[in-house]
């Protein structure tokens, strides 16, 4: 079957934004889903993979499969060239591969979904405040940045080729990529998001 599962483990806190704030509190919060909870949106997942599998490519290693296949399976970007010619938006080619959203399993989600459990859906959330320091160990004037980050938590992915469309020895590809990624989302070079990525054992 042309499906991969895979288990995001976060190892700390993490910070997968919205791109939008609360006002004078907070600057920056994180994705929740219908339910209020937590998850690493496949955009970002995608990216992740396709970085990685890229950087296997690049460095001639067997278990990238074939030349190509990071674009075969990504499909190619804005800032690639072709024949010397940058590649526009408008002339992208699409990748093989479909990547989910990293969410809870669907048995804890939906327990943490019912009503009485609301005060355990708030504590999947922290609130984390910076500010930048001038020479003399004093906080720069309007510096102050709220936030709001996930607690670790291990996530569940889908990975899977698209409707008609065929690639050989992706899954093993990609497993080989995995373990180049070690952080997932916003603010990784301040610490947020170290993270495993693994293919799931079957059930």
């Amino acid at each position: 079957m042309n499906v991969m599962r895979l288990e995001v483990d976060f190892r700390g806190y993490w910070h997968a934004g919205t791109g939008r704030g609360s006002g004078h509190h907070l600057d920056a919060l994180v994705c929740r889903d219908a339910c209020g909870l937590p998850y690493l949106p496949g955009k970002t997942l995608r990216g992740l993979l396709r970085d990685a599998l890229g950087r296997l490519e690049e460095w001639g290693s067997a278990a990238a499969a074939s030349a190509g296949i990071t674009q075969d399976l990504f499909g190619s970007t804005a800032w690639e060239y072709n024949n010397g010619a940058p590649v526009t938006r408008d002339t992208t080619e699409p990748g093989k591969l479909f990547v989910s959203d990293a969410r809870l399993p669907e048995d804890v989600s939906a327990w943490l979904a019912q009503e009485d459990n609301a005060p355990l859906r708030a504590g999947l959330f922290r609130e984390h405040f910076s500010t930048a320091m001038t020479k003399q160990g004093v906080a720069r004037n309007k510096s102050l940045r709220g936030t709001e980050v996930s607690v670790p938590l291990t996530l569940t992915a889908e990975v899977h080729l698209l409707p008609g469309c065929e690639a050989h020895g992706w899954k093993e590809a990609l497993k080989a990529a995995l373990p180049l990624v070690r952080a997932a989302g916003s603010h990784r070079s301040r610490g947020f998001g170290r993270c495993v990525i693994r293919e799931a054992a079957h059930v």
